[in-house]
């Protein structure tokens, strides 16, 4: 069952041309979720703002394309904060991201099925949730029963409204005293890998159930209660009209704020001074100065390629030497003009053989997201379809540079054999396809900069998550970073989040009172 809430007031879903060229006080490296956050929360406290741009639209990752009549999404799916009450809902509340449209509220997470005819409802209710899957493996309920009482444990948690380097020592204390009670949950989960936890259980099917909540066994094991927590909130849901809309609503909020985008202008360098960020050249050959630069873009190419490497120290290096990142993916979308009443919005397939998406890497199950007309991605009669799967982004980023015409045939090869299961699945899936896209991680490179094509940067390990990575460089005034690459764990809440608290940062050293409105 879904709810529909609908949300009040409206926004337009476009943005006008570049405006007229200006000399303002910061300059911010990307307009994706964490750039936009930022140049909004510095617009509302008086601090003229700019954002280079590489493309030609913002938004980042957070994007959609349209084939026909379908809105190919390429990031929303859940969005936790799309509703009261919660700090994430205030934000994108102030963001402007939300309002005037539908939130669907899903009550299932999804269902599992397996070639055997087995299958599994993951509700997001956590009582119905150790009912389901108590009634699977009865011989695992002492780890369910545990797994539910933590999960419980971290619905009540909320990120903090300022950064810690901004507190006075009493309240980083007070602060700190309301994470006591997870305190345990995070010693006794932290440190596991899920792959690890996982083998616990006796129950295969449960196993492989749990696995797909979190979609990597490298990550640490305390991700897996922290999703359960934050699906089982009353403030999660999908947002009608896809990435497409919520990033054009907050980049519209950023306008009328009056700040300035200047698409088309790939940074190369940071110009530094008296090791004080002072401005940006871009490859056309234009230099913007400015008072201090934020950069919420690739983290790797901010680092090493803008700064050339001056401003590292051991921590740095620790975390592009040896931390992993959210691998790359492929993802299938199909435009179907025929409707599949009474299927899941998502639906997870174990295979009865791996289906392959590169020279080296299989998977024995795989996620299908699926949109209504409800959605706001598609047409009346028809559906809209996804699949991603982690793909190795040096094979395809590779093959593309290397031999186009191969690349091309590999991605319909690809394509061909993820129709022939899915029409499987849904009979008559296949002849009814209007439109399909496959973007590779080679589309995703090519479209974010991103190092290694990582969907989400770092990916929450035992060894990175719960670190906090500075949002400044050593060495360096003037210079702020924001977004997934000194947040692990991804997910538009936390790039926005990062974009907010860097703008908490820039006031505090000008001496300004921070503030926030509502969009």
């Amino acid at each position: 069952m879904t709810q529909v809430v609908e949300q009040s007031s409206s926004v337009s879903g476009t943005v006008r041309p570049n405006a007229p060229a200006s000399l303002p006080g910061v300059v911010i490296i990307g307009a994706g979720i964490a750039g936009l956050s930022c140049g909004c929360y510095l617009q509302m406290n008086g601090i003229q703002t700019e954002i280079l741009e590489s493309h030609e639209l913002p938004g980042g990752l957070c994007t959609s394309w349209k084939r026909g009549h379908y809105m190919f999404d390429g990031c929303l799916r859940w969005l936790t904060g799309a509703l009261p009450p919660s700090v994430f809902h205030e934000m994108w509340c102030e963001l402007g991201a939300i309002a005037g449209r539908k939130v669907f509220v899903h009550e299932d997470i999804f269902r599992i099925e397996a070639p055997d005819g087995r299958s599994l409802t993951v509700p997001a209710n956590l009582d119905k949730l150790a009912q389901e899957l108590k009634r699977v493996a009865p011989e695992d309920s002492r780890l369910i029963d545990r797994l539910i009482r933590d999960a419980r444990r971290c619905m009540s948690l909320e990120p903090l409204k300022k950064p810690i380097e901004l507190m006075p020592h009493r309240h980083r204390i007070r602060e700190g005293l309301k994470y006591l009670p997870i305190i345990p949950i995070v010693l006794r989960w932290k440190n596991l890998t899920l792959g690890k936890y996982l083998k616990s259980y006796q129950n295969d099917f449960v196993r492989k159930t749990l696995r797909v909540i979190t979609g990597s066994e490298e990550m640490s094991a305390l991700v897996l209660p922290m999703v359960l927590a934050f699906r089982a909130r009353a403030d999660t849901g999908f947002v009608a009209g896809g990435s497409w809309d919520f990033a054009m609503a907050i980049a519209e909020r950023y306008q009328r704020l009056g700040g300035v985008f200047r698409y088309n202008r790939k940074v190369k360098r940071i110009q530094v001074e008296n090791n004080r960020a002072c401005g940006v050249e871009c490859e056309d050959g234009t230099f913007t100065p400015a008072s201090t630069v934020i950069s919420c873009a690739d983290g790797h190419a901010t680092i090493f390629e803008m700064l050339g490497g001056r401003f590292v120290d051991k921590k740095i290096r620790f975390l592009y030497e040896k931390c992993q990142t959210f691998h790359a993916l492929i993802q299938i979308s199909l435009g179907i003009k025929k409707e599949f009443p009474g299927t899941p919005h998502t639906l997870n397939l174990i295979l009865p053989e791996p289906v392959l998406v590169d020279d080296q890497t299989s998977h024995d199950c795989f996620e299908v997201e699926l949109f209504d007309t409800h959605s706001g991605l598609c047409a009346p009669g028809t559906t809209l379809l996804t699949v991603r799967l982690p793909a190795r982004h040096e094979f395809w980023i590779d093959l593309r540079a290397r031999d186009p015409r191969r690349y091309r045939a590999e991605k319909k090869n690809v394509l061909r054999r993820i129709i022939a299961i899915l029409d499987k699945r849904f009979p008559g899936l296949a002849k009814s396809i209007e439109r399909f896209d496959v973007a590779t991680p080679a589309t995703f490179g090519r479209y974010t900069h991103n190092w290694r094509a990582s969907y989400e940067g770092w990916l929450p390990t035992p060894q990175i998550l719960g670190r906090r990575i500075s949002y400044t460089l050593p060495g360096l005034k003037d210079f702020y970073m924001a977004g997934h690459w000194v947040i692990p764990g991804g997910g538009l809440p936390s790039a926005a989040l990062s974009g907010r608290e860097v703008a908490q940062m820039v006031c505090a050293q000008r001496g300004k009172t921070f503030s926030s409105s509502l969009g």
